[in-house]
């Protein structure tokens, strides 16, 4: 399948103030809705999930082109980011032992968020920014990274907030691998963009 090529330009076009510390003249990338069949393709996608009391968590495939996919179709401002995210690993959530259903459904993280920003064909803009780390929990399963490690992020700009989102079933942070560069600039550039997730 191939896809417009949302990104190109976007910078252009700020919805709201960058993140404080972000380049000079950079505004988080927005998403323009203009294609139909982007969105309905994008809601076809969204992770779904199965949970019985006495089975483990289910989740469908989830990769970085269904990350940009939904980034795409979203009204709100994403930006991709290859580097690394520092924080504290002992605030991330963790299993209650006496009722592990008890964990909190949301952990927010403050973390340090530094790497090259995509911009036009590459990873180049470099950054070194504040962010926050949230982590979703499903009863006693929960998303999770670890500090310091090689990612490609899709950065979520809420305010002058950029918000990280590890779900229990997929993030939007991926190991910096070259698959993963090459799936997510293939989506960039209007190239074959396959998700994951089956339709």
């Amino acid at each position: 399948m191939r896809l417009p090529r949302f990104l190109s330009g976007c910078f252009a076009r700020p919805a709201r103030r960058p993140a404080p510390g972000f380049p000079p003249g950079k505004a988080l990338c927005t998403s323009p809705r203009s294609s139909a069949a982007l969105g309905v393709f994008a809601a076809a996608v969204l992770p779904v999930i199965s949970v019985t009391p006495a089975a483990a968590l289910s989740c469908l495939p989830w990769g970085p082109a269904d990350a940009y996919v939904q980034a795409a179709a979203s009204e709100r401002a994403y930006n991709v980011i290859a580097g690394e995210l520092r924080f504290d690993e002992n605030l991330l959530p963790q299993s209650h032992a006496d009722n592990p259903n008890d964990t909190p459904p949301l952990t927010e993280i403050p973390a340090q968020l530094s790497g090259k920003m995509l911009e036009g064909k590459y990873f180049s803009g470099r950054v070194d920014v504040p962010a926050v780390l949230e982590v979703e929990c499903l009863g006693p399963w929960c998303g999770g990274m670890k500090s310091g490690a090689d990612y490609v992020f899709f950065a979520e700009q809420r305010g002058q907030d950029l918000v990280i989102r590890a779900g229990a079933c997929g993030g939007f942070a991926f190991d910096d691998t070259p698959e993963v560069r090459r799936q997510v600039l293939d989506c960039h550039h209007g190239a074959a963009c396959e998700p994951a997730m089956p339709r």
